[in-house]
């Protein structure tokens, strides 16, 4: 206590009062001031109660969590903030950077210490982050009375987010089968470690985990697929896709290329293309221009033999976008089956031998038998026989296989065929393969040597008649020696000039050195385009088609069309018929004094008298 005591006006006072040092929250309670009886005054003066409040600031303001609090964009986010110890229990106060401070969805939950008197508070602010919201600050402040300044923390938000991509590719313009493509995903995401997938019509691609798929030359297969690319991190998974549109040649399919017929039957061909964009269809003959059917399908009634044969199938794109495209239809005749096979065949001894029934059969045939002394080969039993075949459009090849030949398999063997129109039988000799003499080698190769010394012998002689040729004009004046010429030639002097002439021509054309024209002709020679038989395009080897065997291949019938190559003998004007191989001049021709080169590629213009000196000492 401390007080005094005062008189004033003979009257004493004493004031006294209680002075509480540190004060401690046990401080907080009610007082009471109580006067003692003395001797001169019996009573116990009790003064009214009052009350002290013991005030405290909180401990300190934290929120949970750390410094950073990470957030997912657009999901509603508790973030929670704790002021302990306060008395009174202190109010809390949301604040975020740029907005200023949150009124909603806020809400305090406190708890007093009946003992110390003291609250602990906690206050949650739910907040559903947005992108602006990435790197802001929230603040969480608590004032009560104790505090002049209210205290507060703040954490700065980390607004996580699945990844946002956007997927491109590199062509520009539209995309065409066969291009490079490069299909690229780009885009942000929180956190940025991202994994990628690459889906093909909902299925994963392989080994592709990189923000790019590279498709070297894209096929028509991809045309109206969906490409689609995933990015994940541990947010969750984004997808971008793009569905293919794919400029593409036309294509057939499902197209029956044999068609067996019967006379005087109707039969119905079809032919189905796909390509982008959709292909027209247009249906000819082999041997004509003029359509026949402008749709996929063509009817064809009460079928003669004149309507037999291949027919054209062509598709094309529209405005000249691809190169038109043409199948060949075949329609064949039904009949009975005929053997086509070689009737005499080789193999070797103690080798593995076979014998080849090949068979023209529409339709293909019901049954093959194998005959062998008289027997039908068992092969199940037999152990050394057995059979292949192969299909093909106007029939088959079935091939009897003999294991380990011996002299006794040699010999004759019956090949029997049936289909529903008939049958047919041939005898097929196996016989041992012949070998050449060596006499007949040793000869060849003689023979091929001394074309070869022949014609490097003529090759030297020519190199050594034009090298004494060439000395003897330089050794002479020439407008000294075409005088002479003029004074000494006689008309059988120019004719042998002009026979040595064309001799030398005809060297030079054996022998080309010098002349570059002479490659021009080889070139004639070897252009692969030309088709000098007359006859023209073999169409197909899978067609039998009543054509014998000929070195193990099958030939078609031979079509000309009017699109291949001319003969060779009609080109540059040069007529072969008028000059055979030979480059001399026929005696005969009327023309002998002013012959006309300019349009034969073939022969060398003969020198010009007017500008150049015949060596007179060859």
């Amino acid at each position: 206590m401390v007080g005094e005591r005062t008189e004033v006006n003979n009257d004493v006072i004493e004031e006294f009062s209680l002075e509480i040092t540190d004060v401690q929250l046990e401080d907080d309670g009610k007082y009471n001031c109580q006067v003692t009886p003395t001797d001169d005054d019996p009573r116990v003066l009790l003064s009214d109660e009052v009350t002290v409040t013991v005030i405290a600031p909180p401990n300190q303001v934290l929120i949970d969590g750390g410094d950073i609090k990470s957030l997912v964009l657009g999901v509603p986010t508790n973030i929670t903030c704790r002021a302990d110890g306060g008395k009174p229990a202190p109010e809390m106060l949301w604040y975020k950077e740029g907005t200023g401070r949150i009124t909603n969805n806020t809400y305090t939950i406190a708890t007093t210490n009946e003992s110390t008197k003291v609250t602990d508070v906690i206050s949650i602010v739910t907040l559903k982050a947005t992108n602006a919201d990435h790197e802001k600050r929230i603040e969480c402040r608590a004032k009560n009375e104790a505090l002049r300044e209210p205290l507060s923390t703040y954490v700065t938000l980390n607004v996580q987010y699945k990844p946002r991509i956007n997927m491109s590719h590199n062509i520009s313009r539209p995309m065409r089968e066969n291009d490079y493509v490069r299909f690229s995903c780009d885009g942000d995401a929180n956190p940025r470690e991202v994994h990628w997938r690459w889906l093909r019509n909902g299925h994963t691609i392989g080994g592709q985990t990189r923000s790019y798929l590279d498709i070297a030359q894209i096929s028509s297969d991809y045309h109206q697929n969906t490409i689609t690319c995933e990015a994940t991190n541990i947010i969750g998974s984004t997808v971008a896709e793009i569905t293919l549109d794919i400029l593409y040649e036309p294509k057939f399919i499902g197209v029956n290329q044999y068609i067996p017929v019967d006379l005087n039957k109707s039969v119905t061909l079809t032919c189905n293309a796909t390509g982008n964009p959709q292909p027209q269809i247009r249906w000819r003959r082999s041997d004509s221009q003029a359509p026949l059917s402008e749709t996929t399908t063509l009817t064809l009634s009460r079928i003669g033999k004149e309507d037999l044969g291949m027919y054209i199938c062509e598709a094309s794109a529209l405005y000249g976008a691809f190169t038109t495209k043409k199948l060949d239809v075949y329609l064949l005749l039904k009949g009975p089956p005929e053997i086509k096979s070689k009737l005499k065949q080789f193999a070797e001894p103690d080798l593995d031998g076979k014998v080849s029934c090949l068979v023209r059969s529409v339709p293909y045939p019901d049954q093959i038998l194998w005959i062998r002394n008289k027997k039908i080969i068992d092969y199940a039993q037999s152990g050394r026989y057995s059979i292949t075949q192969t299909q093909m459009a106007d029939g088959v090849e079935n091939i009897l296989h003999i294991s380990h030949l011996t002299p006794s398999d040699f010999g004759e063997y019956i090949c029997t065929v049936f289909n529903g129109y008939g049958n047919d039988t041939k005898t097929i000799v196996l016989a041992e393969t012949e070998s050449l003499h060596l006499s007949y080698i040793i000869g060849a190769v003689c023979g091929g040597v001394a074309v070869l010394l022949f014609i490097a012998g003529a090759c030297i002689l020519y190199h050594r008649f034009k090298s004494s040729d060439n000395e003897s004009y330089a050794e002479t004046d020439s407008h000294t020696e075409f005088k002479k010429r003029e004074k000494s030639d006689s008309p059988s002097d120019f004719t042998k000039s002009t026979l040595m002439d064309e001799w030398r021509q005809n060297l030079n054309y054996h022998c080309p050195t010098e002349f570059d024209e002479i490659n021009n002709i080889n070139n004639v020679y070897n252009d692969p385009r030309l088709n000098t038989s007359g006859y023209g395009t073999l169409k197909s080897d899978n067609i039998i088609n009543g054509y014998e065997n000929h070195n193990g291949h099958l030939f078609s019938d031979y079509t000309h069309r009017s699109d291949e190559s001319f003969p060779v003998e009609n080109m540059n004007g040069y007529n072969t018929t008028n000059y055979g191989t030979s480059t001399f001049r026929s005696g005969s021709r009327t023309d002998f004094m002013k012959p006309d080169y300019s349009g034969d590629p073939y022969r060398l213009p003969p020198a010009n008298l007017s500008t150049t000196q015949l060596a007179t000492n060859v």
